[in-house]
């Protein structure tokens, strides 16, 4: 978070892509301690017992994995200063929510 936070004025693409990967990571660590793993997105991030944030936001995230798909395999400064934003503040909730669930 901390390097989503330092790019998001400079580099948004780059703010945006580290931003989805914390939400990546804060899922995972949900599923690691449930005793799963996934390597697919709607698998990950439809898991149930995932913070709420994840259901309330899923169209947001949706963009989210879209903006970086194409920011970090196609055309590069196609991310918005604002989604950058919004992928930031999302992030930063499910991180906090995660750190709740887990000991």
């Amino acid at each position: 978070m901390q390097r989503a936070k330092r790019e998001v004025a400079a580099d948004p693409d780059a703010a945006l892509i580290f931003a989805e990967q914390a939400l990546i990571n804060a899922a995972d660590a949900v599923l690691a301690r449930d005793g799963y793993s996934a390597n697919s997105h709607f698998v990950r991030f439809g898991y149930p017992q995932l913070p709420s944030v994840y259901s309330k936001e899923g169209q947001l995230i949706d963009r989210i994995r879209s903006a970086r798909n194409t920011a970090q395999y196609d055309a590069g400064g196609s991310v918005a200063p604002q989604l950058a934003a919004d992928a930031i503040r999302v992030a930063e909730q499910a991180l906090a929510e995660v750190r709740r669930l887990l000991p």
